[in-house]
């Protein structure tokens, strides 16, 4: 019987730090060939799009399919996890927080071998679904003291910077614009 994880279990069970030690072996291992990572795929229908992507770890012996669908601004996020020695089924999990950690965690990555050691500010656009993750991640590799954020809608902007800030015990300022 697979497992099946709730969104609430990926954001118990997978915090950032594990997050970016992953997506790093996952990087590392895609270098040296014992990862293979598809590009996403899509199909659209009329109000309906369907995406999927795939990926396979050898040395992990696992493989795993992320699949969402799109209809009417409502998005479903699913991933199956394969063993691929035996081909079961090891897990479905609900994806929405687990994609948004991974794309948070490839940031952070990046962050911690592009960025200069002594960063310590952030200028962040954007503050929709991917931007808490983001920034977590960049707080997770370098020393952050100050953020300033822009998004278009001035009371979304500020109560996100509201509510990173108690979070991550920081200052996170709003931006009047992107510049």
């Amino acid at each position: 019987m697979a497992l099946f994880l709730s969104e609430e279990d990926v954001r118990e069970l997978f915090p950032m730090k594990q997050a970016l030690e992953c997506i790093e072996a996952s990087f590392v291992a895609q270098h040296a060939g014992a990862a293979v990572n598809r590009a996403r795929e899509r199909i659209f229908q009329p109000g309906f799009s369907l995406h999927y992507m795939a990926a396979a770890m050898a040395d992990e012996h696992l493989a795993g399919m992320k699949i969402y669908t799109i209809t009417s601004g409502a998005a479903r996020f699913l991933l199956l996890l394969f063993d691929v020695e035996t081909g079961d089924l090891l897990a479905v999990i609900e994806a929405d927080h687990l994609g948004r950690i991974r794309t948070g965690a490839a940031s952070g990555v990046a962050t911690q071998y592009l960025a200069r050691p002594d960063s310590s500010r952030v200028g962040l656009i954007g503050a929709g679904r991917q931007a808490r993750t983001q920034l977590e991640a960049v707080a997770a590799v370098r020393k952050i003291q100050t953020v300033r954020v822009f998004a278009r809608d001035q009371a979304h902007r500020v109560e996100f910077c509201k509510e990173m800030a108690g979070q991550l015990k920081f200052p996170v300022e709003p931006a009047a614009s992107a510049e």
